[in-house]
């Protein structure tokens, strides 16, 4: 009973590390494209493109980990890959907002 109990908790979090990994490269890139932006005063209007097109790798990487992740624990394809949508879209607008916020209108 306590070693199935030690293999499940152990598989989580070796699924979780997965995610982690996956979420740091992901924001890691939405670091450097916010700033690709700023330097090159990217209109706030164009921003939101400019992160999809630059992390678009990660961003595949990431939702792909979070629907796997889903995926082992029984939540059906369709929501798996609707609540890892929500995810990134999340990252974005919070992002695309914060830019608005700071880079006047051009």
């Amino acid at each position: 009973m306590v070693t199935a109990f030690t293999a499940i908790i152990l598989a989580a979090l070796v699924q979780s590390a997965a995610i982690n990994s996956q979420r740091d490269n992901y924001l890691g890139c939405l670091d450097k494209a916010v700033a690709a932006a700023t330097a090159q005063k990217t209109p706030s209007a164009a921003f939101e493109a400019h992160l999809r097109q630059s992390c678009a790798d990660a961003e595949a990487k990431f939702e792909a980990a979070l629907i796997a992740f889903d995926l082992k624990n029984k939540v059906p394809r369709k929501q798996a890959q609707a609540d890892a949508q929500v995810q990134v879209d999340d990252f974005i607008s919070n992002l695309v907002g914060r830019y608005r916020v700071v880079t006047p209108s051009q």
